[in-house]
C-alpha cells in the first residue's frame, strides 16, 4: 500500500516538473497552500520555528515547488524555509483580451484554449493530491496504532 503512495507522489512530481514553466526571474510570489506551515531558520525538520503561516498567505521565492524552498514574506520581515509541497504559484492578473480580438479569433482555437488548464491550475491540483495522500497516510498511521492498542488489550484479556 505505502508502495503504491510512494508512486503517486512521484508521478505528481514528474508532472509538476514538467507542468510548471522555468521561471525567468529570480523571485516568485507563492501562496500556502496547507492550513498551516511551520517557518524555520534552516532546511530541516528540527531547526527552529521561526513562524507560523496561515493558507493563502503570499511569499516570495525562487520556486514554488521542491523540497525546501527558502522563502520571506512580502515585507521581509521573515526569512526561513519551508516545505515546498505546500506552496503554489500565486495566480496572476492576466488582462481579457479586447473584443475585437476575440471576435477574429477562430472559434476551434477558443474552445481549445478552455479545454487545456493553466500551469497554475495543474499545480493546485497536483498540490491537493498530494495533501489527500498526506493525510491518508496520517490517517492509515493512526489506525494502525490504534489496532495495535485492540490487539493488546484483548491479549491481556484472554
Amino acid at each position: 500500500m505505502r508502495k503504491d503512495i510512494r508512486s503517486i507522489i512521484l508521478a505528481a512530481a514528474a508532472v509538476a516538473a514538467f507542468a510548471v514553466p522555468a521561471v525567468a526571474e529570480s523571485s516568485t510570489v507563492c501562496t500556502v497552500t496547507a492550513p498551516e506551515m511551520r517557518l524555520r531558520k534552516s532546511p530541516s525538520k528540527k531547526a527552529k520555528v521561526v513562524a507560523i503561516i496561515k493558507k493563502d498567505t503570499k511569499v516570495t521565492a525562487e520556486q514554488c515547488s521542491g523540497g525546501w524552498v527558502k522563502v520571506s514574506s512580502q515585507d521581509g520581515k521573515l526569512n526561513g524555509y519551508i516545505g515546498g509541497w505546500a506552496l503554489a504559484a500565486a495566480p496572476t492578473q492576466v488582462a481579457e483580451a479586447p473584443a475585437t480580438q476575440v471576435a477574429d479569433t477562430a472559434p476551434s482555437t477558443i474552445a481549445a484554449q478552455k479545454e487545456i488548464p493553466s500551469n497554475e491550475k495543474l499545480a493546485m491540483q497536483i498540490t491537493e493530491l498530494r495533501l489527500n495522500v498526506l493525510g491518508i497516510e496520517r490517517d492509515m498511521q493512526q489506525m494502525h496504532k490504534e489496532i495495535r492498542k485492540i490487539k493488546s488489550t484483548l491479549r491481556h484479556k484472554k
